[in-house]
């Protein structure tokens, strides 16, 4: 089975998920200078945060080995969790009575497209979390438990960037090839690598020793 890099999924989510944190603060920005939207920490916080994390991790995407999911799954729940907060403190903002003044209508449509637009970052975080998690799951069991299994909702999930398709043309191109690669390299190879280093030469010391036997019984028989 071919082992592809998901590395370009992650990729994929997280310069959606910068898009979509960023156009929440622009869209709140925009209703603080001409709408009187109050600044409220929970709004700039996490707005303001998801925009430097996504971008740190999309930085941080070149340069790992590969993705963990665990720090994946971390990372989609909590900023998915605190969109889908600033959903219901949006709209709660928008019916209090201080701001019941002439220019309200505005007011609420300014509050009401905020919602929506963190709405939307909100599932694309909870999808990455999801996904991460599947991943994490599915594929930390024996090796028997992944192959196809009859029912589909217990196979393994396979990710690819955009689609199958779309994957296999970006692969032509160099920058896509950088995402999938591996960046780091180890001096010190890791426990299973050399673990299985050391079962293939004990077996290969085997191998030799049961030659060496044969050719020696082989040379008694002629004798």
């Amino acid at each position: 089975m071919q082992v592809r890099s998901k590395k370009p999924v992650w990729f994929l989510f997280k310069m959606m998920e910068l898009l979509l944190s960023l156009g929440c603060c622009l869209v709140h920005w925009t209703c603080f200078m001409e709408e009187g939207v109050p600044h409220i920490f929970l709004l700039c916080g996490t707005y303001g945060g998801s925009v430097i994390i996504c971008f740190i991790s999309l930085i941080g995407a070149f340069y790992a080995e590969r993705p963990t999911m665990k720090h994946e799954a971390l990372f989609g729940g909590i900023l998915g969790g605190l969109h889908m907060v600033t959903v219901y403190a949006n709209m709660y903002v928008a019916t209090l009575e201080e701001f019941r003044t002439e220019r309200w209508p505005s007011f609420y449509a300014c509050c009401r497209d905020n919602a929506i637009v963190a709405l939307y970052a909100g599932a694309i975080y909870l999808m990455h979390c999801t996904f991460a998690l599947d991943l994490m799951f599915s594929h930390s069991r024996s090796r028997a438990n992944q192959k196809m299994h009859p029912q589909r909702s217990k196979r393994p999930l396979q990710l690819y960037f955009i689609s199958r398709g779309a994957e296999a043309y970006l692969s032509r191109f160099w920058f896509f090839r950088r995402i999938a690669a591996r960046m780091l390299t180890s001096a010190q190879p890791s426990e299973h690598s050399g673990r299985k280093r050391q079962v293939s030469s004990s077996e290969s010391d085997s191998d030799a020793k049961e030659r060496e036997e044969e050719r020696i019984r082989n040379s008694e028989v002629f004798k």
